[in-house]
Formats: C-alpha cells, structure tokens, sequence
C-alpha cells in the first residue's frame, strides 16, 4: 500500500487540525466556515446552497475595445506571473487603461510581489505617484475582519513587493503597511485618480475595500477589481454583485469581459 504513508501522514494533520479548531480555533472568523463544511458532508446540513460556492456573475460585461484606443502604446515589465498575480492580458490592459487616462496619484490595496504594482507606476505620468498597501504576514492572525480561506498562503510570504525595482521605489511608489479594514485612508480622500481593490478576497474585505476608494476616488476617477467570477474566490463575486445591484452608487461598475476585473469611473 504505496498510499499508507500519505493517509498516515494526513490523518496525524487532519487529528491536530481538529484538535485546534474545536480547542479554540473556532475563534478566528476565517476558520468558522469549516464547520459547515463538515455538516455537509456528514449530512447533518440539509441546506441546498453552499456559502463558500461561487455565485454565477451578474455584473453587466462589456470588452476591453470598448474602453481602451487601439493607438495605446505602454511598458510592460515582470511579466511572467506566478500565482496570485493578474494574467498577463489583465496586466496589459491595467498597463493601457493607466497610461490612456494618465492618473497621477495612483492606489493600491494589496502589493503581493509588486509585479501589478511596478506596471501601473511604468504607465502613469512622469511625476505620478503609486501607493501599495500590503498586510505584513504577522498580522495575518489579527485581520479585523475575516479573511478568505487562502488569502494566508499570499500574505505570508518573504517580503512584500519582491518584484518592484529599487528604482521604481525611489522614484515613483510607496509602499506602506496596516490592515485595510483599519487603515488610516483619510489621508487620500477625494485625491486619488485610479485606484485598484486586490486585497483580501473575503465579501467583508472587498465591501470594506469598496467603502474605502469610494471616499478616496475623486469624481472622474476609476476603481478596478480583480478576481471577479473567480471561482477560487467566492466572496468578490458576491460583494461586487450585490454593490452592482443593490447600492445607489455603484450600477455602473462593468466587467471586462475574457478578465476576473471590474471597473467603475467615478
């Protein structure tokens, strides 16, 4: 039995993870979904429809020619991406959408590697600036609200922003670091040009993110999501369809259509 010591080894994991959960890790917001899932496969839960599944897109669709001119020249660098990044169409259209409207102050919520990053700052004005906040990996356990089951395995990594060139940092980006469920965003209200939402992908982290850039985009910017119709990540889908459909002032966010983002011009 070839398998026995993988099962072995699962199970010892599977024993401590329980352990954990039940001993208090029932605590952490972003470990309580875990409960339904195990109801369900015991059968104990009897509800029809899964929290965690993705809700199928609502968004209006509309397709980069439309939005973009065919005469768009942009820089692109780092583009081999590695999980967790935008795809390198995705990119390229972030890349031209910056470089068409010229944003001068620019944000972001979530560095990651600062490949997303490192491109919006190549595109924008030569004396525009880029700010990129990230979740250092020691606050991960201490979220203000909860996180998606796997935004940990992007926030625990060596460094942030691994990918953003010592020149770019110098020159045109600052990073900076909190929780954006807490952070002090008051700062950039009504200042900032184009802002883009990439942080955690829990429904309670984007509506807060949401709220956020709505207060710090002046009127005539852009906001942009990414992962939207992801099916790794439930929780943006659900939070940007019920703004779309729900809120009075987001009916004009669109989704590009071939990507996972979402724009609203302000």
């Amino acid at each position: 039995m070839n398998d026995l010591p993988v099962f072995l080894r699962r199970y010892v994991q599977s024993l401590a993870g329980c352990a954990y959960l039940f001993a208090g890790g029932f605590l952490v917001p972003r470990h309580r979904s875990l409960f339904y899932t195990l109801c369900r496969h015991f059968g104990f839960e009897k509800d029809t429809v899964d929290p965690n599944a993705t809700p199928p897109p609502a968004i209006p669709s509309v397709s980069a020619g439309e939005i973009l001119r065919d005469d768009t020249e942009i820089r692109l660098s780092r583009l081999a991406d590695a999980g967790g990044n935008v795809t390198p169409a995705e990119l390229m259209f972030i890349a031209a959408l910056v470089r068409q409207r010229q944003p001068a102050v620019c944000f972001e919520i979530g560095t990651f590697d600062g490949r997303t990053t490192e491109n919006i700052a190549a595109n924008q004005p030569a004396d525009g600036r880029c700010y990129t906040l990230d979740l250092p990996p020691e606050d991960a356990g201490k979220a203000a609200l909860p996180l998606a089951c796997g935004d940990t395995s992007y926030i625990d990594k060596p460094a942030s922003g691994a990918r953003l060139s010592k020149r770019s940092r110098e020159e045109r980006i600052t990073p900076l670091f909190g929780d954006s469920g807490t952070f002090d965003f008051s700062p950039w209200d009504n200042r900032v040009d184009l802002m883009f939402v990439d942080g955690s992908h829990s429904y309670e982290y984007v509506l807060s993110d949401t709220e956020a850039a709505w207060k710090m985009v002046r009127p005539g910017g852009l906001i942009l999501w990414h992962d939207y119709a992801s099916r790794w990540w439930p929780g943006v889908t659900r939070a940007l369809n019920q703004l779309q459909t729900e809120d009075a002032r987001f009916p004009g966010i669109r989704h590009i259509r071939g990507t996972t983002l979402c724009f609203l011009e302000r």
